[in-house]
């Protein structure tokens, strides 16, 4: 009992430390996309982030400022909340000291603790899918099951849906229908499962809609497309999990799956962590860093390896504290470094950004490159674009359209509103007759797409721009003056 006091004192304190952190890094890409849609009032989107980010975002905004805390002011509270249905869940499965390891692995873990401090998807599926498990498994082995776990399975499935769809959404429909195999046709039989499959059609079928009326996004941005390439993936699961607690995630999958009944109410972990882990093997490449929803099998992992660790009588005691110490400690500093990627250059070594990567192979570059890079440079791209705003003399007058959404949500984050900044698949009706700045982080595009050039009068080249962080090179800009804007209709 004294040591779960502990643990809980010690979340306490892990949550207030993350708290420091979140004005320390920039915000990711898809967090200034929610702040873009707070304030455009484009509440019901599906673009890249489901509306429950955009919802999250208004309300942390609301409560902390417009500012890299008050975006991300409900992200530690959510993991809190995630640590605490890990506890929940492995005290229902097993005991209390099971539960224990699991949450102390779970807060080690390098891709929970990015989680952790950003606003993103990931950190709403690391609390709802668990949610889900938990209620459902409850629901199916109570003697007498109430109605409220199942509305809790269908609150947790729809959530879910609402912020990461269209893959966490489908992935927690396999994941329902896959717990403990064999019950699918009793669960089909009872009226709480089948409203959680209904709860995630709906959702899904909202997401189509509007992905249909809008040129389905999705599919033109290949989402759709696995990663096949082995080795960088692989790469990634070594920088999310730690090298040595992915060995261990492995061999305690490989022994549950020998040893253990996966019909049993035990073997819930690896029911729900298969389906998830392969889908986050070929398809969580495809997202955007820190924007990694698929990672939500590191927790049931953790939570199979605490159980593994804790009965397994291969090792003797000693042998099991030191191998636990060190791939714990170990899995902190990863995450320690993950998110504080400057630390390395502080201390004089230099990183190899993705800029410098060559004519490096892809397993090279998965390596190499900064995982933090899309959270670096994005305050001085804004004060770089504002500079040639007021050199152009068109302040006021002008507005600034990016190459991309990701690169559009940030300067309009970073500029504060100084200037309206839109992306080309954006309405721009709204502009005609006036002048824009275009950005590309492109280093090779000559010019202006052939497509939207012909919506301007004139295009000419204004400069050329080396973003520096910490010494190093994070982003090159080429920014071009576009006169006169036409509609296509003109």
């Amino acid at each position: 009992m004294q040591r779960q006091r502990f643990l809980f004192a010690a979340l306490g304190l892990l949550t207030l430390w993350r708290w420091a952190l979140l004005p320390t890094l920039e915000l990711a890409p898809d967090e200034a996309l929610a702040v873009f849609r707070v304030k455009h009032g484009e509440w019901g989107g599906f673009f890249e982030i489901g509306p429950l980010m955009t919802l999250s975002a208004r309300l942390g905004t609301w409560m902390g400022g417009m500012n890299e805390t008050g975006v991300r002011l409900l992200a530690p509270l959510l993991a809190l909340g995630a640590s605490l249905l890990i506890w929940r869940l492995a005290r229902e499965l097993h005991d209390e000291q099971i539960a224990g390891w699991a949450v102390v692995t779970v807060n080690v873990l390098p891709a929970f603790n990015v989680a952790a401090v950003t606003l993103t998807p990931a950190i709403f599926v690391c609390v709802l899918v668990p949610a889900a498990a938990l209620w459902v498994c409850r629901a199916q082995w109570q003697a007498a099951p109430g109605r409220r776990d199942w509305h809790a399975a269908v609150a947790c499935v729809g959530a879910a849906a609402l912020a990461q769809p269209p893959a966490c959404a489908a992935m927690v429909a396999v994941l329902l229908v896959l717990v403990l195999p064999g019950r699918l046709p009793h669960l089909l039989s009872h009226s709480g499962f089948r409203a959680v499959l209904v709860a995630w059609s709906a959702v899904l079928m909202c997401w189509m809609v509007w992905q249909g009326v809008h040129g389905w996004p999705s599919l033109a941005g290949g989402q759709w497309v696995p990663e096949w390439r082995l080795l960088p993936n692989l790469l990634r699961w070594i920088l999310l999990v730690s090298p040595l607690l992915l060995v261990f995630f492995v061999m305690a999958v490989r022994a549950a799956c020998t040893g253990a009944v996966v019909k049993s109410r035990r073997g819930l972990s690896v029911a729900m962590l298969l389906p998830l882990a392969v889908a986050d093997f070929f398809y969580g490449p495809r997202e955007c860093w820190p924007a990694m929803g698929g990672m939500v099998w590191m927790l049931f992992a953790a939570l199979l390896l605490a159980h593994q660790s804790v009965v397994a009588r291969v090792a003797v005691i000693e042998q099991k504290i030191s191998l636990r110490t060190v791939a714990l400690g170990l899995a902190a500093l990863q995450s320690a470094f993950l998110l504080q990627t400057d630390l390395p250059r502080t201390l004089g070594l230099r990183w190899p950004f993705e800029a410098d990567r060559g004519t490096a192979s892809s397993g090279v570059r998965s390596l190499s490159r900064d995982p933090s890079r899309t959270m670096r440079g994005w305050r001085e791209s804004a004060r770089v674009v504002s500079a040639v705003l007021k050199q152009a003399g068109g302040e006021g007058g002008w507005f600034v359209l990016a190459s991309d959404w990701a690169l559009a949500v940030e300067l309009d984050y970073y500029l504060s509103g100084a200037e309206a900044v839109q992306w080309p698949e954006r309405d721009l009706r709204a502009f005609a007759g006036r002048s824009a700045l275009f950005v590309t982080e492109d280093r090779d595009a000559p010019s202006v797409p052939e497509a939207l050039k012909e919506r301007f009068q004139r295009v000419e080249l204004l400069t050329v721009a080396r973003v520096m962080h910490a010494g190093n090179e994070v982003r090159w800009l080429k920014i071009f003056a576009c006169h006169d804007y036409r509609t296509p209709d003109l």
